[in-house]
């Protein structure tokens, strides 16, 4: 099932601590541009990555 980004951001904001979760992986993104300056892409890229190896 595909979601539109309005219904991302809904339950996103119903939801204390998804929302928890969405705000500290925004807060890490911004983190990790601020500090090495890197492309908007690698981050994206990086995030890819990372999808699926979190349980690992």
């Amino acid at each position: 099932m595909t979601f539109t980004d309005k219904q991302m951001f809904e339950a996103i904001e119903a939801n204390v601590d998804v929302k928890d979760c969405f705000e500290k992986i925004s807060d890490a993104c911004k983190d990790l541009k601020i500090k090495t300056d890197c492309p908007d892409n690698d981050v994206d890229r990086l995030l890819e990555f990372v999808i699926g190896k979190w349980s690992d």
